[in-house]
């Protein structure tokens, strides 16, 4: 190498040619350094996780009640015009009064039935007694033996006879799977909607719901476990209660309730944590698994807690069976697994690229894996669209040790940290990084200094 000194002419020194050069160097500097523009405070919103993966799981559950509800019978129902009343071949027990609607055998306590509007604002019977034969009545209650025992009657403008005491079950075995699947689906649709990588979205979301759905449905055996304890003490609360003909959850204890809907958050809880564990089954890693999971199962447990309250204390129609209060439980499910998730996923994250410029300006990235490929192609890790400078794999973030690198992976246009071309360096909070003429903020969590 030359001991030469460089040697700079006065002429050299004050051409203007220099002077652009340093003038294109400064502004670009400037535009690293400088913060970029402000991001709308509606584009800061639809990128945050806290609101859209809420918002979607609550549609998702929106969706499943739509669905199911139609076929759900929680208390059959029947009615059309009385044709016999306490005529053979009946054979009650003491104060029951027996009639036959149709083809349907009815039960009915006097002392424990209850008297309701008609469905088109027909006034209330008063009394068992104005019910006779050619009487045009709706009743619901428990199939039980063949017959109803009815629980609530109402005036009808039907002859009848309509309605059934067969209840079908297959719509409440569906619910679980349905539900953890659609969340599922929704949560991994809207992520990818964010990020706008439509190739990863379809195949995550297809696969990922898929297999959300599956493990739903295999946590009917730990959720089984959890409603069947719940439903045994219920079932000993109604034997002690030898007075009434028909019970409902209204009836139960406190304590009762309290251990039931126990049971019931429990049970749910196991349904959340499978479906996080299966949509994030394929494509993720570890830490992301133990998030959906702790998110799923949180936020099952939290919406669980709602489906009884308002069978309990609502003053609804027993002719509407539970429909209301399974809308609020499972609206109740959705947000709080999709909150949860969002919220676990932003508490446990160690490190974060944040975009602050292009069209994801607003959206973080949270650095899971190492590497993580920045680039244009859609198999990035992270994919950065609609800048020409970026290449296909532009660079990469290494995790080493407890600190995070950035490397430049021969690209076109390089990359930059602090103003600076960098070939591989070390990241430090708040460091801003270009890539093309995208901006990105790299950010990181705290970490606890040990006192001495």
């Amino acid at each position: 190498m030359s001991e030469q000194p460089i040697r700079i002419a006065r002429d050299e020194l004050f051409n203007p040619e220099v002077d652009k050069a340093l003038a294109r160097q400064r502004s670009g500097r400037e535009r690293i350094v400088a913060d970029p523009p402000p991001v709308s405070g509606f584009r800061r919103l639809m990128n945050n996780s806290l609101f859209y993966l809420p918002v979607s799981a609550i549609l998702a559950a929106l969706s499943v009640w739509l669905l199911l509800e139609p076929k759900l019978v929680d208390f059959p129902t029947v009615g059309g015009e009385v044709m016999l009343v306490n005529a053979d071949p009946f054979d009650t027990g003491p104060g029951i009064v027996a009639i036959t609607i149709g083809s349907h055998d009815v039960w009915i306590d006097p002392e424990h039935v209850t008297f309701e509007e008609g469905d088109d604002g027909q006034p209330a019977f008063t009394s068992i007694d104005q019910i006779q034969v050619g009487t045009r009545i709706e009743v619901t209650g428990f199939a039980q033996g063949g017959r109803l025992l009815v629980s609530a009657i109402r005036p009808t403008d039907s002859a009848g006879p309509f309605g059934e005491t067969d209840k079908e079950l297959w719509p409440f075995i569906l619910m679980f799977p349905l539900t953890g699947g659609l969340i599922a689906f929704a949560l991994l649709l809207t992520e990818g909607i964010t990020t706008r990588n439509w190739v990863r979205m379809i195949e995550r979301t297809l696969l990922g719901s898929f297999l959300a759905m599956l493990f739903a449905a295999l946590a009917y055996l730990p959720a089984g476990i959890f409603f069947t304890i719940g439903q045994h003490f219920v079932n000993s609360d109604f034997a002690q209660q030898h007075d009434k003909f028909v019970v409902t959850i209204k009836d139960v204890s406190p304590t009762t309730f309290v251990i039931f809907a126990a049971c019931r958050s429990a049970g749910w809880a196991c349904i959340g944590a499978l479906s996080g564990v299966g949509m994030n089954l394929v494509r993720s890693t570890r830490t992301q698994l133990r998030n959906s999971a702790i998110g799923g199962a949180l936020g099952g447990a939290l919406g669980g807690l709602f489906f009884d309250p308002l069978d309990r204390w609502g003053s609804a129609s027993l002719f509407a069976g539970a429909g209301m209060s399974r809308l609020v439980g499972l609206i109740a499910v959705g947000a709080s697994i999709g909150l949860f998730v969002a919220l676990i996923e932003r508490l446990g994250r160690e490190a974060w690229l944040r975009v602050r410029t292009g069209p994801l300006a607003g959206k973080s990235f949270i650095l899971y894996k190492t590497p993580t490929i920045l680039g244009s192609a859609p198999e990035s890790d992270v994919y950065l669209f609609k800048d020409a400078e970026i290449d296909a794999s532009h660079a990469q973030v290494h995790r080493v040790g407890t600190t995070y690198e950035i490397e430049d992976m021969g690209s076109r246009t390089g990359t930059t940290v602090g103003g600076n071309p960098v070939r591989r360096r070390r990241l430090a909070s708040g460091d801003q990084i270009i890539l093309g003429s995208t901006i990105l903020d790299f950010e990181e969590r705290q970490k606890r200094t040990p006192v001495a």
